[in-house]
């Protein structure tokens, strides 16, 4: 395992990708890494882009990751995944994305009309988006059902973020104890919610 890590989270606002950032950075904090993390804030309508970047390694002089610098993007929305990558891939960068495509305004799947009934842009495929990955170099890319998964562990969405985080971490690529992961989940998410969120991890670590 590297003990350097240029990671982005990334997807919509309301995706919980804060609090996937926090999570991790607590972890990793307590297991005595040098990390730096920073948000890129969302506009303030819901289903707007953002991302985090978390960065862990001996010399770190700023939070933020450079253009084409990223180790891993883990992506809670197909389209995120291009929109980031694009940006902050390189020929060695893994990409793990949700497969599960979200309408924001000026989007639709039959280029009609979006979420708010004005004239839209048709939402590519996520073939046509692995595509375009392709055509950028970035050749490790996975693809798995996290919404679906979230909705068959828990009967919602709402932990997806979790699903991801498990995915993520079993790439191996993220320097922190499972264990130190696990107990960040039950202490750190909300009141009632740690054993769910615990059940959402494991199901995307098994993947």
């Amino acid at each position: 395992m590297n003990e350097d890590l240029n990671l982005i989270i990334c997807g919509l606002s309301g995706q919980g990708i804060i609090l996937t950032e926090r999570l991790l950075v607590i972890a990793l904090s307590q297991e005595g890494r040098n990390v730096l993390s920073a948000d890129v804030p969302p506009w303030t309508h819901r289903n707007a882009l953002t991302y985090c970047y978390i960065r862990t390694g001996e010399e770190l002089y700023s939070p933020r990751i450079p253009e084409g610098g990223a180790n891993l993007i883990v992506a809670f929305e197909p389209l995120v995944a291009l929109q980031v990558s694009a940006i902050y891939g390189n020929k060695e960068t893994t990409v793990i994305t949700n497969n599960y495509p979200i309408e924001t305004r000026g989007l639709s799947r039959d280029g009609l009309r979006d979420m708010s009934e004005q004239l839209a842009h048709k939402y590519p495929t996520v073939e046509e988006i692995l595509d375009y990955l392709k055509q950028l170099e970035i050749k490790k890319v996975r693809t798995i059902n996290g919404t679906d998964i979230s909705f068959r562990e828990t009967g919602s969405a709402r932990a997806l973020n979790m699903v991801m985080l498990g995915a993520a971490y079993a790439t191996n690529m993220i320097p922190i104890r499972r264990e130190s992961l696990e107990v960040g989940i039950m202490e750190n998410t909300p009141p009632g919610t740690g054993e769910i969120n615990l059940k959402a991890f494991k199901a995307g670590m098994s993947l």
